[in-house]
C-alpha cells in the first residue's frame, strides 16, 4: 500500500534544507575567497582548489568554492555558511588560521621609475605612500615608516600609482601583473619597475567550532602527509608557485 505524502512535512523538509549551513554536510566541503587568477580561478582550476580536492577528495568530500570579497567570506565562516576561507597571513579574532600554509611567497612593489628612480629595497618606500587592497597588508608588513591606503581592487590600486596619487602598489606579483592587465588604458610596461618588498605565508581560516577543528586537523594532517608522500611538490609545480619550506625536506 502507498502511504500519501505529508504535503506539510515535505514542505517543512525542504524549508531545513535550505536554511540549514551547508557547511554542516559531511559530504560537501565549502571553501571561499575572492578570485585569485592561478589560485582560485572561477573555472575550478587554480592552487588553492587543486590542494583543497586533494585533501578533502580522498576522504569522500566534494569541495566547492564560492567567489566573495575577503570580508564577506571571513562572515561566513564565522557563520558557519561555508567552511574555510582562503587564504590568511595573520589570525582573525573568533577564527582560527591552520598551523600548516597553503602558500608562501614574496610580495611585490610596482611603481613608476621616474618617481623612485634609484631603488634601495624596502627602505626606499620610507615615508613613501603606499597603496593595496583593502585587508591585504598592514604597516606591519614593512620595516620602514610608510603612509597606506586601501582600495578594493588591485586595478584601482594600480590607477592610483599611473595617476600620481600613490608611489607603490603592493601584492603578489601574480596580481599585479593581473591588475595590469585590467586597466582600461594599457601601461607601457618600460615605464614601470616591480621589486620585492616582502615574504610570507598564507594559511586557510576556519572557524572555532566542532566542524570547523576537525577540517582544520584533516587539512593540516592532509598537506603533512602529501609531503612525505611526494605529491604536493607536483601541485606547487603545476601552477609553477613555490611549495613552502617547510614542507621542503
Amino acid at each position: 500500500m502507498i502511504i500519501p505524502r505529508n504535503p506539510h512535512l515535505l514542505l517543512l523538509a525542504m524549508l531545513v534544507f535550505l536554511v540549514f549551513p551547508a557547511s554542516v554536510r559531511a559530504d560537501q566541503v565549502l571553501t571561499g575567497s575572492p578570485l585569485w587568477d592561478g589560485f582560485t580561478s572561477d573555472d575550478g582550476q587554480g592552487l588553492y582548489h587543486d590542494l583543497m580536492r586533494a585533501i578533502y577528495g580522498p576522504g569522500g568530500n566534494t569541495v566547492r568554492h564560492l567567489e566573495v570579497p575577503a570580508k564577506r567570506g571571513l562572515i561566513m565562516v564565522r557563520e558557519g555558511t561555508i567552511d574555510i576561507y582562503t587564504c590568511l597571513p595573520d589570525p582573525v579574532d573568533g577564527l582560527e588560521l591552520a598551523k600548516e600554509p597553503m602558500y608562501e611567497g614574496e610580495f611585490h612593489a610596482v611603481f613608476r621609475k621616474a618617481a623612485c628612480p634609484f631603488w634601495d629595497g624596502v627602505s626606499s618606500m620610507t615615508n613613501k605612500r603606499l597603496v593595496w587592497r583593502l585587508g591585504y597588508y598592514s604597516p606591519k608588513d614593512f620595516p620602514v615608516p610608510i603612509e597606506f591606503s586601501e582600495t578594493t581592487s588591485g586595478t584601482e590600486a594600480l590607477e592610483r600609482v599611473v595617476r600620481g596619487g600613490a608611489d607603490f602598489y603592493v601584492d603578489d606579483r601574480n596580481l599585479i601583473t593581473e591588475s595590469m592587465r585590467g586597466l582600461k588604458t594599457p601601461l607601457d610596461k618600460n615605464d614601470y619597475r616591480i621589486e620585492s618588498v616582502g615574504f610570507r605565508q598564507y594559511f586557510p581560516v576556519f572557524s572555532t567550532s566542532k566542524r570547523g577543528r576537525e577540517l582544520r586537523q584533516v587539512f593540516e594532517e592532509g598537506m603533512r602527509g602529501l609531503a612525505d608522500q611526494g605529491k604536493l611538490a607536483p601541485i606547487y609545480e603545476k601552477w609553477r608557485l613555490p611549495m613552502p619550506r617547510t614542507y621542503q625536506k
